[in-house]
């Protein structure tokens, strides 16, 4: 006999109660008309009273798990994944509770997933500032930029994009994604080195490279507080990470001499965002952390 879908969605919090972050996710996770999922928060050892929130929470189809440490955002999915399969469930989604969507949108993903055929799919991700303009639709990696992942057309009014229903991506945003969950576990999940940003893209060039597919269905969307978890994306902790997670992409998939050549274009774009004043000048220091261990992480 078929098993009828059943999907874990997963978020790991960190220090989620200060900015108005948890309950409103909260909120639109219980307000979902089909109750075809388990939520299961995990919390990186949060200092903010997230924690104890968490441990008299009281909401339907709801598990916690309390880490002693914060693991970071990886190995908190990936704690996620042992907890799906040992509930039975026939797909997994991850999703930051730096978010919002409608009543409908847990289920439809599962739904457009299967239609579909694809091994994972997400919704177009909108701005929750700014529901008209574009955070993302599709990605894709730009040797231009140093390799990152790019989200195509942020920024840009929805309206003056066209899009269809269905659109494939090389690279998908984890904010909010959905997995057929043995497609998934074929990756061996997240990546744990990255401890937050970038293991969305060592999972996108896994699967690429395994011949599986990810989606976007248009038709769904989720709203994102962008950056709001992180402290922006200038603090000490998002260059840090970000640019630790970088070096260890570049190196694993493309040698040293493109490595060498990103380091290049990754100094040259930090030094600009400090002329610019986006970023201060403490932040090379950060930068430079960032590149070291990332070289030998």
């Amino acid at each position: 006999m078929e098993r009828l879908p059943m999907n874990v969605i997963v978020t790991v919090t960190f220090n989620a109660l200060n900015d108005d972050i948890l309950e409103p996710f909260l909120d639109s996770i219980e307000a979902q008309r089909n109750r075809d999922f388990i939520l299961l928060i995990v919390d990186n050892a949060s200092t903010d009273g997230t924690a104890d929130y968490l441990r008299q929470l009281d909401r339907p189809n709801t598990h916690v798990i309390l880490n002693d440490e914060n693991v970071g955002f990886a190995k908190g999915c990936n704690q996620g994944l042992a907890f799906a399969r040992s509930h039975g469930a026939t797909h997994i989604t991850f999703i930051n509770n730096d978010t919002e969507f409608n009543d409908s949108l847990m289920h439809a993903m599962v739904v457009s997933l299967e239609e579909q055929k694809a091994d994972a799919l997400v919704p177009l991700i909108t701005y929750y500032s700014q529901p008209d303009r574009i955070w993302f639709v599709t990605g894709s990696f730009r040797l231009a930029r140093g390799i990152i992942p790019f989200h195509d057309h942020i920024g840009r009014l929805r309206r003056e994009v066209p899009m269809k229903a269905i659109e494939d991506t090389k690279f998908a945003s984890g904010c909010c994604i959905t997995f057929n969950i043995d497609s998934f576990e074929a990756m061996n999940g997240f990546d744990e080195r990255h401890f937050v940003y970038w293991e969305d893209a060592e999972l996108c060039m896994k699967m690429a490279a395994a011949g599986q597919r990810i989606v976007v269905d248009t038709r769904l969307e989720c709203r994102h507080k962008v950056s709001v978890s992180t402290g922006g994306s200038f603090s000490a902790f998002s260059i840090y990470h970000f640019t630790r997670g970088h070096m260890i992409f570049v190196r694993d998939h493309f040698g040293k001499v493109i490595t060498a050549l990103v380091i290049c274009v990754s100094l040259a774009k930090a030094v600009l965002n400090v002329i610019r004043g986006r970023m201060k000048i403490r932040g090379l220091k950060s930068w430079y952390r960032g590149i070291v261990s990332g070289l030998h992480g």
